[in-house]
């Protein structure tokens, strides 16, 4: 049975309409008269009525605020991941990096070029395999004698602050396990001025998915910011923050220092 809508029914649906979409309508509308009325009966009464809302058909899906920040990222020369990340976090949204760079090229909001190494260009450690000390296997089983310290190549040892060390050349070379694991996974070297982290904080989990590699300023930033967890994951999305944070600031710095303009 079709229902009856009064008079008061239609002028309220007058007075909320203008500036509003059917689903805020259709919600306020029912709350008010205790009814449960959808979308479409609502559309179907505007019309019949001749209410307009006199807004666009399609609701806005970012904010102004929201737009403004990703010209204000994009800005920045960040990619497209790292602003897809920063966004997230700022409006608790889940936006794909396809959303994010479809508003983007939307509202012209370009990046910036980056450096990138020319055509033809090859990695320091080209040629290098493995992660072992030079020269260390000369003395893996040099003949003599040993003193009473002794302990073979491959040994481990726990430091004072409960990182495993591993014995990689005599007569008493040392190095962190956890960085040597790092390295043999991804066969190269840690970069100067780098550390490993745990992801998980468990200074035995030598799984290569729990060893994250930042620089010197990302795990100061870290410890700053709290963004050193118990998950990996959470960990390794803080090493991102962190890093995208480290790179505003010194962006910001070279617009100061050049008198705001910037190259």
């Amino acid at each position: 049975m079709q229902k009856k809508y009064t008079k008061e029914h239609i002028d309220y649906l007058r007075e909320i309409a203008p500036g509003r979409y059917n689903d805020e309508i259709t919600a306020a509308f029912n709350k008010k008269f205790g009814m449960n009325v959808t979308k479409s009966t609502i559309q179907s009464l505007k019309t019949k009525h001749g209410i307009k809302s006199g807004v666009v058909k399609a609701k806005r899906q970012y904010t102004l605020e929201q737009l403004s920040y990703l010209q204000e990222l994009s800005k920045e020369g960040l990619s497209n991941a790292e602003i897809t990340l920063l966004f997230n976090e700022k409006f608790g949204t889940s936006r794909t990096e396809i959303a994010i760079q479809q508003q983007r090229q939307k509202y012209g909001f370009s990046i910036p070029p980056r450096g990138q190494f020319p055509t033809g260009h090859k990695p320091w450690n080209t040629g290098q395999k493995g992660w072992f000390a030079e020269g260390s296997r000369r003395t893996w089983f040099k003949k003599g004698n040993k003193p009473q310290t002794w302990v073979p190549v491959g040994s481990e040892s726990e430091d004072k602050d409960g990182y495993t060390k591993v014995k990689i050349a005599n007569p008493n070379k040392w190095a962190y396990k956890h960085r040597l694991v790092w390295e043999r996974h991804h066969n190269r070297k840690i970069p100067p001025g780098h550390a490993v982290l745990f992801g998980d904080g468990n200074k035995r989990n030598f799984d290569p998915d729990n060893l994250i590699l930042v620089s010197r300023a990302q795990l100061a930033r870290m410890n700053q910011m709290g963004l050193i967890k118990n998950d990996a994951r959470l960990t390794q999305v803080g090493a991102l923050i962190a890093n995208i944070r480290n790179k505003i600031g010194e962006r910001r710095r070279k617009k100061r220092g050049n008198g705001g303009a910037v190259k």
